[in-house]
């Protein structure tokens, strides 16, 4: 198992000093190079449980076992340089900079941000942005084929590109960080059905092509059944069902409580 939840609990407290109970003793193992889908109703805690593992919440109880790290109380700038890349929802390009300088500030290499480093290693650090360059054109052509028309728009701003083909862009930077673990926060909302294809084969590529592992919260059912090894049931706290894909969805319980059918 690359990552492990264990009895992770977290509670807030409102204004009125009453106490909810958001997580109340998640627990779930996610297995190296497969694709686990969590799902649930709005609000039950599965963007929550996210910044749980990637640090950015902080206060929870338990423990998050990461390639047989624990990760608890460790800052999320320090997790992601572990290995954990995540897509976060709605937009995550930043228009004013071109499709390649977006792919490149995702790299986990950071040679050139130290004051004064420009002027004492320039050779250096052309030499390690000629080699992000590569990378990126290399991923893009991994993913989208060699002939793909974001090649001859590394030079567009990332505000010319479609909802759509920012969403694709962004899921594709997430390799620029060599991670092993990705955490996609609803990759296909807002996106058409044309793009959500794509995003499908992106994916398997990356399991299959990369070895990366991939725990992703989706609402899309259609698209978790065709994509997921593993589904986990997020429910009132904790995972109230686990296991194959097909197995949890047609399962009657969930399909009463979260599916309604």
């Amino acid at each position: 198992m690359i990552l492990q939840l264990k009895n992770i609990k977290l509670s807030f407290t409102n204004t009125r000093s009453e106490v909810f109970n958001l997580l109340n003793g998640v627990n779930l193992n996610v297995e190296k190079a497969k694709i686990t889908a969590l799902v649930g109703g709005n609000g039950t805690g599965k963007t929550t449980l996210f910044n749980v593992i990637s640090g950015f919440q902080s206060d929870f109880s338990g423990d998050v076992i990461f390639d047989g790290k624990r990760l608890n109380h460790i800052s999320a700038h320090r997790i992601s340089l572990m290995g954990i890349g995540r897509l976060f929802q709605g937009r995550q390009l930043m228009d004013d900079l071109t499709l390649m300088e977006n792919m490149k500030i995702a790299s986990d290499d950071k040679t050139g941000e130290m004051p004064f480093e420009p002027l004492l290693f320039p050779k250096k650090i052309a030499r390690r942005e000629r080699e992000k360059e590569e990378q990126a054109v290399g991923i893009l052509k991994r993913l989208f084929g060699d002939d793909c028309k974001y090649l001859d728009m590394l030079n567009y701003k990332a505000s010319a590109f479609s909802y759509g083909e920012q969403r694709l862009i962004a899921i594709a930077r997430l390799l620029m960080g060599n991670d092993k673990l990705l955490l996609l926060d609803e990759p296909t909302a807002g996106v058409n059905q044309v793009y959500i294809e794509t995003i499908k084969e992106m994916i398997r590529k990356m399991v299959c092509d990369e070895g990366l592992t991939i725990l992703l919260i989706e609402h899309n059912m259609h698209f978790v059944r065709e994509l997921a090894d593993t589904c986990a049931y997020l429910d009132d706290g904790i995972i109230a069902k686990v296991g194959p894909t097909a197995v949890v969805l047609d399962d009657k319980e969930v399909r009463n409580s979260y599916l309604g059918l």
